[in-house]
């Protein structure tokens, strides 16, 4: 079994990178948490996960970087 490693997210959350991960693995996270509401047959899990999933994906866009023309 690994260790866990202590995590310093005001390190990975200084750059725009950071915000862009942050904002994913939250995205990705929602979706779980739906996922699981679904499979057991609650409608309040799957409520915040799909919250929780938009608010990541939401997220996502405000941090993504401009695009050079």
């Amino acid at each position: 079994m690994t260790a866990k490693q202590p995590h310093d997210s005001s390190a990975s959350n200084a750059s725009a990178d950071g915000g862009a991960k942050a904002a994913t693995t939250r995205e990705a996270k929602g979706s779980v948490h739906e996922a699981i509401g679904k499979l057991i047959g609650d409608d309040a899990v799957r409520d915040r996960g799909t919250a929780e999933k938009r608010a990541g994906a939401a997220d996502a866009v405000e941090t993504r970087k401009p695009r050079r023309r």
